[in-house]
């Protein structure tokens, strides 16, 4: 037998990024209509979890509702890597969305920063718009 990659029995395309949410359905409306995520599973209020295809293989956004006085927010930083940033903020921007201005990192990458309605971080990323000459 060949060495085991994982320690853990991984399931591939198993990976989740979760955020807790006060309002349900406003969560759900701004990841799917605004971010343009597909909704892959909805257990509604009742269930208080749904859950949303990323643009990665396998990779899923869960929105987790919890009851009053029980929200935290966590250190996690939903990342997205897109080709074109200024388009990005343009149109985020024109849906009412509040986001910063872009950061560019010369060589090494360019970055704008929103929340979304619950205020869990979100960070749009694309290769560097800044390049220094050789």
């Amino acid at each position: 037998m060949g060495e085991t990659k994982w320690p853990m029995p991984y399931k591939k395309g198993s990976v989740y990024f979760q955020y807790q949410v006060k309002d349900f359905d406003r969560a759900k409306k701004f990841y799917s209509e605004i971010m343009g995520f597909e909704i892959t599973w909805d257990g509604g209020t009742d269930v208080g979890w749904a859950e949303f295809a990323l643009p990665a293989d396998g990779a899923r956004l869960g929105i987790n509702l919890i009851q009053e006085g029980e929200h935290r927010q966590g250190s996690g930083t939903l990342t997205l890597d897109v080709w074109d940033l200024d388009t990005c903020k343009t149109y985020l921007t024109e849906k009412g969305v509040d986001t910063s201005d872009i950061i560019d990192i010369p060589d090494m990458v360019s970055y704008f920063n929103l929340k979304d309605p619950e205020g869990n971080p979100i960070q749009i990323v694309a290769d560097p718009r800044v390049k220094t000459e050789e």
